[in-house]
Order: structure tokens, then sequence, then C-alpha cells
């Protein structure tokens, strides 16, 4: 090569090289400093030997047995007043996540509950208040689970839980006495229970709302959990104070939830709407327990399909009512193809999908950042979304 065509070939490298250095200058970037401001930073945590400490707070509707005691014991009725406190769960940070059974995790003593204390209600507040103040974002996530579990399975729950989602905001756990019988009077008893617990839960929100004042708040509910909060959005509907056009809770999460699909369209979807900015639904195909409710109660429950089949959009549309209802601010998504949980309804504390898409619902981002989702369009305004595995 001639030395004059060598000096054209660097030019022609050092303009295109020029050309590239300037797109990229002009390419919008995040400083180190609005990055870390938009950050849901890890959780925080202490240390007992080789384990992880979490720390949550609590409010139950349980009756107490041992009323005196400074670390109390929790029945399976219905109280005349709530108690209030905070609790700390021990975890091995080796655990993983897979099928939860609080009973076997605690015998294994990969978690175990560590502490658990009341506070009253003026104690309870303040320490929430500054627990919110403290957090990146000002934030609160209350979650409610749902049949089965007494209070310290259902406090092991909410702490793999929050252990395992990793987002820095105070949890608090709304804890109903769910563990009735597991029979089909017992199952009855429960939803009695959830029912009842509605109005407790509204009161609870309604104390968050007004005196923690949190700018973000966070409902997580699974199974007859979702019947405890859609019982407690009635009971704020029926407020004049909340009932408005400024919707006060950013982001309700339903997974499997036990409800009646024919009574949520009727009335809890209005009361949702009203007053969460947004509501994603978790359904599935294959939840074998959500059958045995709607075998008990009669009626189709809101977390389980008809169709066994997502190859064409056609099957998925029986669902579609639901996110047609309030396109803007319905999220239904799928999770048939992930489910590999325990009678299929566990899904929400046994599928790292869910863990990965449930943290970019926190983060509210738009649908399609998250790529294990698949989108089926069924007419104009209707989306229909189905969470796929990683090996697609």
């Amino acid at each position: 090569m001639s030395h004059k065509a060598s000096n054209l070939k660097k030019c022609v490298l050092l303009a295109a090289s020029i050309l590239f250095l300037s797109g990229c200058a002009s390419l919008p970037m995040l400083t180190a400093k609005t990055y870390f401001d938009n950050l849901y930073k890890r959780i925080p945590y202490k240390t007992d030997g080789s384990y992880r400490v979490i720390d949550i707070f609590y409010a139950t509707d349980r009756d107490v047995l041992d009323a005196d005691s400074p670390s109390p014991m929790f029945g399976k009725k219905i109280a005349k007043n709530m108690t209030y406190g905070a609790l700390n769960v021990k975890i091995n940070p080796r655990v993983s996540i897979g099928t939860m059974l609080p009973k076997k995790l605690k015998r294994r003593g990969v978690i175990g509950v560590q502490e658990v204390s009341k506070l009253d209600d003026e104690a309870f507040i303040r320490k929430l208040s500054e627990a919110v103040a403290a957090s990146p974002h000002k934030s609160l996530m209350l979650v409610v689970f749902g049949y089965k579990d007494n209070f310290e399975a259902t406090a092991i729950k909410a702490s793999y839980f929050t252990y395992l989602l990793d987002i820095n905001t105070p949890v608090l756990l709304f804890d109903w006495p769910g563990d009735q019988s597991v029979s089909i009077g017992g199952y009855l008893k429960a939803r009695s229970y959830a029912r009842s617990s509605g109005p407790y839960l509204g009161k609870l929100i309604e104390d968050v709302i007004e005196k923690v004042k949190p700018e973000k708040i966070w409902i997580n509910a699974s199974s007859l959990g979702c019947q405890v909060v859609c019982d407690a959005f009635e009971y704020l509907y029926n407020d004049p104070d909340h009932a408005d056009d400024e919707m006060e809770i950013d982001h309700v999460v339903f997974a499997a939830p036990d409800v009646g699909q024919e009574e949520f369209d009727d009335q809890f979807k209005k009361e949702l709407s009203v007053l969460s900015k947004k509501l994603t639904t978790y359904v599935s195909s294959n939840d074998d327990a959500l059958l045995m409710s709607a075998f008990i109660t009669g009626k189709e429950r809101l977390g389980r399909q008809r169709s066994k089949e997502h190859d064409q959009m056609e099957e998925g549309k029986d669902m579609l009512y639901l996110k047609s209802l309030s396109p803007d601010k319905i999220t239904l998504i799928d999770v048939t193809p992930i489910n590999k949980a325990s009678y299929g309804h566990g899904y929400y504390l046994e599928s790292p999908e869910f863990y990965d898409d449930f943290y970019m619902r926190i983060l509210d981002k738009e649908p399609n950042v998250n790529r294990r989702l698949y989108l089926l369009k069924y007419k104009e305004n209707t989306d229909y979304w189905v969470l796929q595995g990683g090996n697609r």
C-alpha cells in the first residue's frame, strides 16, 4: 500500500471515530447521582453470626392469648382491637427460592422468628414513620397473605418475601386469622374471617395515609389475602374523605387472588380504581387450590383461568374482561408457563420469575422493559401479558 493510500485510510478511520464519539456524546446519559437517586437500594439488615436479621412491622386483628406478655402469642379468632408491633426473623443467606414451607424451613434452621414485640398505637406510628422517612423513596410496602398459616408462619413468609425481593422499603405485615382447619368447613370459616378482617385493614391503611404519610404505598396481597384487601377498599370507599379523585395507593398487586370474578367485576373494580393508581393481577390456569375454592364456593375465582393453552389468542380472552375494565390502570399477567409451585398456587413465593416481574412493577417501569413478558393483543385496547420462563 502506498504512503498516500495509507494516509487516506487513517483519515477515514479518524473521521469515522470522530462521528462515532460525537454520536455517543449525544446519547442521553444518566449521571451517577441521578442513577443512584432513582435506584431502590438494597434492603438493610443486621447480622447474627452467619445469619441475616430482617426487621418488619406487623399489625394483626387476631386475639392475644397472653395479653400481659411483651412477646405475644396469637390465637385463631378476631379480636375487638388491633395489636401492633415489630418483629425480626433470622434468615440464612444461602436460602434459595423454592417451595415455601415455613415449618420445614424453621425445623431446618434456615429461617426462624427471633423476636416479636408489641407496641402501643402511638409508638407504632412513630417508629413506622421514622422507618418510612429513612427509606430512599419514603415508601411503605403492606403485605397480606392468605389461608392456612398461623402468625409465626405468616411472619416467616413475609420476611422471606422481603429478603428475596430485596428492595429498601419498610414492610408492614397485616396478619389475620386465616389458620383455620384444612377442611371445607375450615376454609369457609377462613373466608368469613377474611371478610370480617377487611375493615381492620381499611382502618390500618387509613392511619398509614393520615399519620405516617408515606410518599409511596404499595400493597401486595396473595390468595385469600386479596379478599381482605378488597373488603378493606370497600371500607375506605365508603369514607367520603377517601372516595375522591386523589388516589392515595400507588400500586396494588394481587397474586393468585381467591376472589370471585363476578364479585370483583360488580363491586371491587370500582373501589380499586378510585383508591389505587394501578392494579396488577397475576393469574394462572393450573392453580388447583383456586379450582378447589371455585368448587366449594360455586363461583369462578379471579386468579384462575379456564384455559390451559396459550398458543392461540382466543384461548386467553376469558380473562381479558379484567383488563378491559380499566385499560390504563389494570395489568393482567398470566404466569401459567412459569407456574411450577405446589398446587399451582404458591408461585408468588416460589418463582424467581415472579420476583423479577414484581420488582419491575414496583420500579414502575413499562411492561416491555421486562423481556420475560410476551404480549398477546386482543381487539383494539386490551393487552394480555404472559410471563415466560428464562429458557424461552
